[in-house]
């Protein structure tokens, strides 16, 4: 099953949940129950070992160790 990010318009809180892509679009806050939920972009990303910079450096700046960008997906 996928990992989703969401953000709640009624109390302006963001959530992750696992949940089939069948059921992706109907999800209620955690938080506050509202239906006003929408789905948010989430960042992908996939270790390669010939990865080069614009500049011609040998790697690209790291996104944080796990892939997710930095903290979005709660492993830091």
């Amino acid at each position: 099953m996928p990992l989703y990010e969401y953000y709640c318009s009624n109390c302006q809180s963001k959530f992750e949940l696992l949940v089939s892509h069948k059921h992706a679009d109907d999800i209620v806050c955690m938080k506050c129950h509202s239906e006003k939920v929408r789905r948010l972009l989430s960042v992908f990303a996939a270790p390669r070992s010939d990865v080069a910079t614009a500049d011609g450096s040998d790697s690209a700046p790291s996104m944080g160790s796990c892939g997710c960008g930095g903290g979005g997906c709660g492993c830091h």
